[in-house]
C-alpha cells in the first residue's frame, strides 16, 4: 500500500517542479497550471451524457462479416467509474457461432475536446481505439479508428445514436480494399 502512495507523491513532486520551471521560463503561472489541471480533470456534460449507458441492457446485433448476415442476442452492463469520468461496459453474447465477451471504456477527453472508446474482447489480444465527436444535438456520437487484425490495419468508423432513454443504436463500418462496408449493427434496449 505504501508503494503506490510514494509513487503518487513523487509524481506530484515532479509536476510541481515542472510547473515551477515553466513559470520561471515565463510559460505558465503555477496557479494557472493548477486551475487548468482542475478543469481538465472535472467531469462535465459529455461525461453525464455517456453515463446514460449505465445499467443493464439487452442487445440484438447483426454481423455482416460472413456471406449471410448473422443476428444474435446478448447483454451489456455499463458502470460509471472513477468519479464519473468514464463508463466501463461489459458485453456477453454469441458472435459468429461462439460465446463472446467484450469490454469497453468510453470517455470524453476535456483537453482534446473529443470522445474516445477503447474496446477489448475474447476474440483477440489487442485493442481497438477510436476517437470522435458528438452531433450538435448530442444524440449521435461518431468515432473513427483503425482495427488491427494480424498484419492488416482496417480503418473503421462507427455511429452511436441515442434514440431515447431506453434505446441506443450502434453501427460500425470497415474499409477494406478501398471499399467501405457495414460490419455490424447493434440495438441496446434498457432492461427493466
Amino acid at each position: 500500500m505504501r508503494k503506490p502512495l510514494i509513487a503518487a507523491a513523487l509524481v506530484l513532486f515532479a509536476l510541481a517542479g515542472a510547473v515551477t520551471t515553466h513559470a520561471q521560463e515565463g510559460q505558465m503561472d503555477p496557479k494557472a497550471m493548477e486551475q487548468m489541471m482542475m478543469q481538465l480533470a472535472t467531469p462535465g456534460a459529455p461525461h453525464q451524457h455517456l453515463a446514460t449507458m449505465a445499467g443493464k441492457w439487452t442487445t440484438t446485433h447483426t454481423t455482416y462479416m460472413e456471406e449471410t448476415p448473422e443476428t444474435s442476442t446478448g447483454a451489456y452492463e455499463g458502470e460509471v467509474v472513477l468519479g464519473g469520468r468514464y463508463i466501463l461496459g461489459r458485453f456477453k453474447g454469441m458472435m459468429m457461432g461462439q460465446m463472446f465477451e467484450g469490454m469497453s471504456i468510453d470517455g470524453y477527453d476535456n483537453g482534446k475536446q473529443e470522445y474516445f472508446s477503447i474496446w477489448l474482447d475474447s476474440m483477440g489480444t489487442g485493442f481497438y481505439l477510436a476517437q470522435g465527436n458528438a452531433s450538435a444535438d448530442g444524440r449521435t456520437l461518431s468515432h473513427k479508428g483503425t482495427m488491427s487484425m494480424g498484419p492488416m490495419e482496417i480503418p473503421s468508423r462507427s455511429e452511436t445514436v441515442f434514440v431515447d432513454k431506453d434505446t441506443v443504436q450502434y453501427t460500425m463500418w470497415h474499409t477494406m480494399g478501398g471499399q467501405e462496408m457495414k460490419a455490424m449493427e447493434m440495438t441496446y434496449k434498457r432492461a427493466h
